[in-house]
């Protein structure tokens, strides 16, 4: 069955952004693609990763790659482990071990490894050094530098005596006073 290809998907996305330095997206910060999911197990990493590894790497084409980790919420499975079983399943006799290596500076592909809870997500990306790790902000950070200037005197917050907060307004410097009564609010929330 053919699907959506996450990573290169997001790849195209990134080397457009990359290349054009024009920021698309207002919340977004990082993309990481995910194309495997397994419980957070010693054993299943293995057995996804080496389904997962076997595509990209399952042929005598020399390959660099890093293992990146991350894991949340999650104390059961060491960091260390999983680094040294992936890294093993990368470089076995199965995926050409002898043309296979580890290139932590600047690997052609990197292993995505984000454990959450009881979940791993897994998934193998290309160029993430070039691509700032594949992080939307570095790769636009000039483009937004750019447009800063512009909006340089944005909301910013002068006075706040007692109860009232002065507030100065955009770049014509308008000054506003908004009133706000602490006693009535806790009156309310207490009410309630």
């Amino acid at each position: 069955s053919s699907g959506i290809n996450a990573e290169y998907g997001v790849h195209n996305i990134l080397s457009n952004l990359r290349e054009k330095k024009e920021r698309k997206t207002r919340f977004l910060q990082r993309i990481i693609p995910v194309s495997n999911t397994c419980y957070a197990s010693v054993e299943d990493i293995k057995k996804t990763a080496l389904e997962m590894i076997k595509d990209t790497f399952y042929n005598k084409t020399p390959k660099t790659f890093g293992i990146i980790f991350k894991s949340r919420n999650n104390s059961s499975v060491s960091r260390d482990e999983v680094i040294k079983i992936v890294a093993t399943v990368a470089t076995d006799g199965d995926t050409y071990s002898e043309f296979n290596k580890v290139n932590l500076d600047n690997p052609e592909y990197a292993i995505i490894i984000n454990i959450v809870k009881t979940i791993t997500f897994m998934g193998v990306v290309k160029d993430f050094k070039l691509l700032c790790r594949y992080n939307v902000d570095e790769l636009t950070k000039n483009y937004a530098a750019s447009i800063k200037p512009q909006n340089e005197a944005a909301d910013e917050v002068v006075n706040t005596d007692n109860n009232n907060i002065e507030v100065e307004v955009g770049a014509d410097a308008i000054k506003e006073a908004v009133s706000t009564d602490v006693t009535e609010t806790e009156d309310v929330v207490s009410a309630v």
